[in-house]
């Protein structure tokens, strides 16, 4: 299931980044860093990915290539929070499951959306992360199943793939915004009372991103460098 935010606010929002330099930061919640919320169980909701083609006239939407990378999000953020000892829940939300439970199916498309309007003040003032500012509010159980997650995991990315003709002529004009990129961030949200406990982005992810995991895989690592992850890894007691 893709709930895509507005694809022209986040081609703005790429715009911008195209011609910025963008920092890789890791933000941590008070609790998270002193050890008093602990991660053993994430729940990995589906990423959301806008691309677009950037070419010398135009710009157009690559949804079956901004698919792909959604489609192998999951396993690398999964791969990534196992390296950190957490226990990654299976995914409750198939199509199968939607499908025969319509309350879920709404309410994880409108929690999507609610992670998108956080997602704005997140960007704006991320250090707040670190003063407990943040939250979803308890509408976070409503996609917990159980209650048995620790932590929610929202992922998502903003991205261009600039056509040949348009990389000579920045590189011949000597101006910006040439590169293909890739931004990625990935929120990390308590399950049961919606505080933001860690928020993390990318600087610009370089390299085959829409057909190579391993290009995903690094700068997923670089957004969890800081993450604390499990009190006691998986396996060790």
């Amino acid at each position: 299931m893709h709930c895509k935010p507005a694809l022209g606010t986040l081609w703005a929002v790429a715009a911008v980044f195209a011609f910025s330099t963008i920092t890789p930061a890791q933000f941590e919640h008070p609790d998270l860093k002193a050890g008093k919320a602990k991660v053993q169980s994430v729940l990995i909701l589906a990423p959301q990915v806008s691309l677009e083609k950037s070419g010398f006239k135009s710009t157009d939407a690559m949804m079956e290539e901004a698919h792909k990378i959604e489609d192998a999000l999951p396993a690398v953020v999964e791969g990534v929070l196992k390296e950190h000892g957490c226990n990654v829940a299976s995914n409750p939300f198939t199509p199968e499951a939607l499908n025969n439970d319509t309350d879920l199916k709404y309410n994880l498309a409108d929690l999507q959306k609610q992670f998108d309007t956080l997602d704005m003040q997140l960007e704006k003032k991320p250090k707040d992360v670190r003063k407990g500012r943040f939250t979803m509010g308890d509408a976070v159980n409503k996609v917990n199943p159980g209650g048995t997650a620790d932590v929610l995991v929202f992922t998502r990315g903003i991205g261009q793939i600039t056509t040949t003709g348009k990389k000579l002529f920045s590189a011949i004009a000597g101006v910006g915004g040439g590169a293909s990129f890739l931004y990625l961030k990935i929120g990390v949200i308590d399950a049961r009372a919606g505080t933001v406990l860690y928020y993390g982005r990318t600087d610009y992810v370089r390299g085959n991103f829409v057909q190579d995991p391993d290009v995903l895989a690094k700068s997923v690592r670089k957004i969890f460098k800081n993450f604390p992850g499990a009190a006691t890894p998986a396996g060790k007691s």
